[in-house]
């Protein structure tokens, strides 16, 4: 009896030994690094962006066909402007707004007493040009000429170009200055958001 014991419990101890050496040890799930690269924004196609150097700035160009809504493109540009900006070894730019005699709309003041900002996006006002179907003539609107931006059907609009003027800086951002942008921090904002026309 005291060997039948014995045995059993030899056996028993090779079987458990057995089984742990079948088994490994469960291992933690293996989570894979966090991405370092943040999503692009796809490439335009050709003649869909243009930059063209005009003295210290650049005359910046956004041309399509199919129109979405003026968000949409209007930030399209200013991520290019900011882009543009960091190209050149520059860490911010001013918009250098385009008005005529006759534009109506307030000029942005230095604010040397209110809240420092990155930017301010609402000082980003490109200027439009656009044709609609059943007419050939090319149409222009100002953000500062005093009206509205046309309420434009989209299916209606069959070209279209915005365009705006930036002088990209370096050193210390003139944040009294509504008309400036830092670069990295519009490019942060936009990334997620924007994509070319077409």
């Amino acid at each position: 009896m005291k060997r039948s014991i014995g045995t059993g419990l030899v056996l028993a101890a090779l079987c458990v030994g057995t089984s742990f050496a079948q088994t490994p040890p469960a291992k933690p799930p293996v989570t894979p690094p966090p991405s370092d690269t943040l999503p692009m924004v796809p490439p335009a196609k050709p003649g869909i962006f243009s930059a063209k150097k005009v003295g210290n700035g650049y005359h910046l160009v956004v041309v399509g066909k199919k129109f979405t809504t003026r968000d949409d493109v209007e930030k399209y540009l200013a991520y290019r402007a900011a882009e543009l900006t960091m190209e050149q070894k520059s860490n911010w730019f001013t918009f250098t707004e385009s008005r005529a005699k006759t534009d109506t709309a307030p000029v942005p003041k230095r604010d040397p007493a209110g809240l420092r900002y990155s930017f301010r996006m609402e000082y980003w006002r490109p200027v439009w040009r656009y044709k609609v179907s059943g007419n050939p003539a090319w149409q222009s609107w100002s953000p500062f000429a005093g009206t509205e931006f046309p309420k434009l059907d989209p299916k209606s609009v069959t070209d279209f170009e915005l365009s705006a003027d930036i002088v990209p800086r370096q050193g210390p951002m003139d944040d009294a200055n509504p008309l400036a942008f830092e670069a990295g921090a519009v490019s942060d904002l936009l990334i997620n958001q924007v994509s070319p026309p077409e």
